[in-house]
């Protein structure tokens, strides 16, 4: 009895004490500090899980390249610059390609280029301005430098994403020079299919192609995919 009477004299002296200005301030900070400790212990964990932290990043937009990676699709490549057009079309798969420029047809295996004259085939230039903006990989690293400043959903179930991108980080990227340029930026815009898969990019690069000296006013490039999938394969000219 004397043990519980002295449990119950404590108790009530410390519940008389939060009532007091100094036992609330007391029982606030306590209150803080216990929340502070396991604040710190959950971002502790979280920082060393793989099944918390993805959520924590939510990107403003997403895209998949897998279709065009497969590289089986036909394709059009459409160049503007300075007021004229440079159209190339044409079906790939896997590492071949057979295309048009609507006058000249072109055989392409791997980094071999062949054109059709008078009906024989001869190997050729690579005929695409600045072909590395036609490879899926390094249009993946395009877009993840850029900066994404929009996207607008169509009622089609597509949508468009706008990014930016510097012509100092293009020329690190594409030509692997580092330079430190005052410029207007290039934008891209990315088409998405209701599947979320990219069938059209639009490049204008205008200030890039400038740098290069490949235009004087404007240079846009827009890259159209379709019928994925369903390309047959290519033979070799005979």
């Amino acid at each position: 009895m004397d043990e519980n009477n002295k449990s119950n004299e404590s108790r009530d002296k410390v519940m008389a004490f939060l009532k007091t200005p100094r036992g609330k301030a007391v029982l606030f900070f306590g209150i803080y500090f216990i929340f502070f400790i396991g604040l710190a212990i959950f971002s502790r964990v979280a920082g060393t899980g793989n099944s918390i932290t993805p959520q924590l990043s939510v990107s403003p937009y997403t895209y998949s390249l897998e279709q065009i990676a497969n590289h089986n699709y036909h394709y059009q490549y459409q160049y503007l610059i300075d007021g004229s057009t440079l159209t190339f079309e044409g079906d790939r798969n896997n590492n071949k390609s057979l295309f048009t420029d609507g006058i000249v047809s072109y055989y392409q295996k791997d980094d071999l280029f062949m054109k059709n004259q008078d009906g024989l085939w001869i190997k050729c230039d690579n005929p695409y301005i600045f072909p590395l903006l036609l490879d899926d990989s390094v249009l993946n690293t395009i877009i993840s430098s850029a900066t994404y400043i929009s996207k607008t959903e169509l009622a089609t179930g597509e949508e468009e994403i706008n990014l930016q991108i510097t012509t100092t980080t293009l020329v690190k990227i594409l030509d692997g020079l580092d330079v430190d340029l005052d410029d207007p930026v290039n934008t891209i815009q990315l088409k998405k299919d209701n599947s979320g898969e990219v069938v059209e990019v639009r490049y204008d690069f205008t200030s890039y192609a400038l740098y290069h000296g490949r235009c004087s006013s404007s240079f846009q490039l827009i890259l159209s995919y379709s019928n994925f999938g369903n390309v047959k394969e290519i033979q070799d000219p005979a």
